[in-house]
């Protein structure tokens, strides 16, 4: 299914800065749902910015590697 841009952006983010290394190849769709549904729940401000922003500012990717460290961590 489709996503929105800001949400691509996340998914894409968190693969080329490592935060998938320590997720199974089986899983990682299992996680990219989880934490796209974390994020629309407890952290919308983030894909707001990056909707609104039209990029990754300094701040807002400052935010999303903490949600993604935070989250990674209970995920495995």
């Amino acid at each position: 299914s489709p996503l929105a841009v800001e949400e691509q952006v996340v998914s894409i983010f968190s693969g080329v800065r490592g935060y998938l290394d320590g997720v199974a190849v089986a899983d990682v769709t299992r996680f990219e749902k989880s934490m796209l549904e974390e994020l629309h729940s407890k952290h919308p401000d983030i894909l707001e910015a990056i909707r609104t922003e039209g990029s990754l500012s300094g701040e807002t990717e400052e935010k999303l590697g903490g949600f993604l460290s935070g989250f990674v961590n209970v995920f495995v």
